[in-house]
């Protein structure tokens, strides 16, 4: 009986923690997105990348960016000690369009104490003339031509003061063979709650991380001090936030978040977006995603608490259902359906949401109900029992074992 009793506990604080979450995805749910502002100058903006072997992927980007239907902006990238053509590229698009807002910075070698990609971030972003500073990655394309637009108008937030804009990147859809075709579609979904969770809390206030595929903060909250201290003779103050986290692999664009003048006014654009290409195969997935939770390892109390909300609640339920699967309450099988279905319709909402199309518009279609389901059926009675499993065994071997190279 005792038992019982603890299962019962279990599940109470899986409630709690699965009803904390929805509330703050309901409230996104209800956003209504930034409209092109057709009256107010176009603010200046500074798009800064950094690139390391990215000669595969820099022609598309630098074209796609300057077909932009926003033109005021400068583009500065950082060529980051590339061992291919990303060099020559730049020189070569410098060359080709002298009249385009447009600067490249090459470095040679880094401090020891840095990590790459952040020694090349703080330089562009050092270099960059304008307030905002826009984000995103070498392998990264563009959804549409209103992206900077889109980005910079969500500075202008129902008359808030905005330091710092979250975007949203997702991968991008690709046909693949079995088994790649299932860890694709694991990826799919992963990335897209990934999304939810990370934009929702913003959106309500409680910002923990962005991603570097598309985020824009301002720069004059970039360059402010991190500490204070009394005596700067000893203690000379940081100048950014890269220079306290110069030396850990990655993090800039979660651990930036541990710092208040990142997370206090912060909004969300879930229109203007990017996409990548995702891992190809299960061990790029793999060295991504010990990265990435290798990195988790470093954030603040505040942020671990919010991160862990979604992951502690799956898990606590799991533990509370199964325990009461064998001492014979089935009627946590409807409880279950119930909750699988509210999170997937939640879930598939947000999608067609920032998808510029609405899960109402799709109500007429004569197949709906039937995709519905069975993309319903296929994904989430699979998908959570997978992500519990990678998210505390791929988590716990990054911890103890964390990756000593990013690519």
């Amino acid at each position: 009986m005792n038992q019982i009793y603890t299962f019962w506990i279990i599940l109470s604080i899986s409630l709690i923690l699965q009803g904390s979450f929805f509330v703050v995805i309901l409230k996104l749910l209800f956003y209504e997105k930034n409209q092109i502002s057709k009256v107010n100058p176009q603010k200046s903006v500074s798009v800064v990348i950094a690139a390391r072997n990215e000669a595969n992927n820099l022609g598309n980007l630098l074209t796609s960016i300057f077909n932009q239907g926003y033109k005021n902006f400068e583009l500065i990238v950082v060529n980051d000690r590339s061992e291919d053509n990303s060099l020559h590229i730049l020189e070569q698009f410098k060359e080709n369009n002298p009249t385009q807002n447009f600067h490249f910075i090459s470095i040679k070698e880094k401090p020891q104490n840095w990590n790459g990609k952040k020694y090349a971030l703080q330089k562009g972003i050092k270099a960059a003339k304008n307030e905002i500073i826009l984000l995103t990655d070498a392998d990264c394309l563009l959804k549409d031509k209103y992206w900077i637009e889109k980005m910079a108008s969500s500075f202008n937030q129902n008359n808030k003061k905005i330091d710092c804009v979250v975007g949203i990147s997702l991968y991008k859809k690709e046909k693949n063979n079995f088994p790649n075709s299932i860890l694709s579609w694991f990826i799919q979904n992963e990335t897209l709650i990934v999304a939810l969770q990370y934009i929702s809390f913003a959106n309500f206030g409680m910002a923990y991380m962005g991603v570097g595929r598309n985020l824009a903060y301002k720069k004059s909250v970039f360059m402010s001090s991190v500490e204070t201290p009394t005596t700067a003779e000893v203690f000379p103050p940081m100048t950014n936030t890269f220079e306290k986290i110069a030396s850990q692999m990655g993090g800039d664009d979660d651990l930036i978040f541990s710092e208040k003048r990142f997370y206090k006014n912060v909004g969300v654009c879930l229109n203007g977006q990017t996409e990548s290409k995702a891992p190809q195969n299960f061990k790029e997935w793999l060295h991504q995603k010990r990265r990435h939770l290798a990195v988790g390892t470093k954030y603040s109390f505040r942020q671990k608490v919010i991160s862990s909300i979604y992951p502690l609640s799956i898990f606590s339920w799991y533990i509370a259902f199964l325990g009461f699967l064998i001492n014979g309450f089935y009627e946590v099988l409807a409880y279950e359906f119930f909750r699988q279905l509210l999170f997937f319709s939640i879930l598939h909402i947000f999608y067609n949401q920032i998808q510029n199309n609405y899960l109402l518009s799709r109500f007429n279609h004569k197949n709906f109900l039937i995709n519905f389901l069975r993309e319903f059926f296929i994904t989430f009675f699979c998908f959570e029992f997978v992500f519990i499993f990678y998210y505390f065994v791929v988590g716990m071997g990054a911890v103890f074992f964390p990756p000593k190279k990013w690519k």
